[in-house]
């Protein structure tokens, strides 16, 4: 009987061991292709999570929209179809109206006017993912793991330089969400939506004369050859953001929790933002090896274009503060957080 029993408590013991050593596989969706910079960033983190875990964490991850279109990731994770998600803010207009405030012309710059400068991707997606907590209300059922704030977006042509808004006057110019549709028309021209699958053959045919861009993009999608010119205005910045569902996030074990909250957060974004800084940097020598001309601005000229976007941050805090009355005061820290004049 005493054999028996201990058997039995023997056999209980290797079970609870082998539920606890058990692999807990998290679905990972985006829609970038595999060779993307932040699949690889994806791979290196799953590689780390089951590293730190002891192998009782994996990551499979979805690339290319596997698991659904672009539009659709944040939901992905929010319903629970895929564990974790990443995904543009832009593809969901009016959806994230305190995250659209970092939308704003010349937000992530310091200073203003001929003085403004913009400060890196790896700064800026740091201090976006700092102000989680302000932004976790409107992305419910997720868990927001960090943000990455693009390189600012510059004004790209099939013509020659562009160095004042003037010369703008009646050109369509593709934008990428509300925010840089007024842009645009602040400068003269007439915004238009084309994907950017589309860009090329719109560019050739003269469909529209240029795009908002910034040089990571230009040389992820091969724009070399459609483009002649490209005015550095650096005026806004596009976000995405990692998340996971909230109620996988709350069912996994403490200490696996706590692997998933040491690998994400503001260092990763800052991590994960200097990647987007080099390619950045990547892109520009790109379209100079292909003798795109990279006007450079005045002070004056960059402080035109500036100027011009401002009644832009009224409005969108107006529209910001119907949905939420924290909407100014969420603007004004992350100015202040920048270093930016209010």
């Amino acid at each position: 009987m005493a054999d028996a029993l201990l058997c039995a408590l023997f056999g209980l013991s290797l079970s609870a061991a082998g539920a606890i050593a058990q692999t807990i596989e998290l679905k990972v969706s985006h829609y970038l292709p595999p060779n993307h910079q932040l699949h690889k960033k994806l791979e290196e983190w799953g590689d780390d999570l089951a590293k730190r875990s002891g192998g009782r964490l994996k990551l499979t991850i979805f690339p290319a929209a596997q698991m659904g279109p672009m539009p659709r990731q944040y939901d992905l994770a929010r319903t629970g179809v895929a564990d974790i998600s990443f995904f543009l803010h832009g593809a969901l207009p009016g959806r994230f109206p305190l995250t659209e405030l970092t939308q704003i012309p010349y937000v992530f710059n310091r200073g203003e006017g001929s003085a403004s400068k913009a400060i890196s991707t790896a700064e800026a997606s740091a201090i976006v993912t700092g102000m989680a907590a302000d932004l976790a209300a409107e992305h419910e059922g997720t868990k927001l793991l960090y943000f990455i704030a693009t390189p600012t977006v510059s004004l790209f042509f099939n013509r020659g330089a562009v160095r004042d808004p003037a010369a703008m006057r009646g050109l369509r110019i593709r934008h990428n969400g509300p925010i840089a549709s007024a842009m645009i028309e602040v400068w003269g021209g007439s915004p238009a939506a084309v994907t950017p699958a589309e860009l090329s053959d719109a560019l050739a045919k003269g469909t529209i004369t240029g795009m908002l861009f910034n040089y990571e993009a230009a040389k992820s999608f091969q724009m070399a050859e459609s483009m002649k010119s490209v005015t550095p205005v650096k005026a806004s910045a596009g976000t995405f953001a990692l998340v996971m569902n909230a109620e996988r996030y709350k069912s996994l074990p403490e200490d696996l929790r706590k692997i998933i909250d040491e690998t994400t957060g503001p260092e990763a974004a800052r991590k994960i933002g200097a990647l987007y800084d080099a390619a950045e940097d990547d892109g520009e020598k790109y379209l100079r090896a292909a003798n795109v001309e990279i006007v450079d601005l005045t002070p004056a000229e960059r402080a035109t274009f500036e100027e011009r976007t401002k009644p832009i941050a009224a409005t969108f805090l107006a529209k910001a503060e119907a949905k939420n009355a924290k909407a100014r005061d969420f603007y004004e820290r992350l100015r202040a957080a920048v270093g930016g004049t209010q």
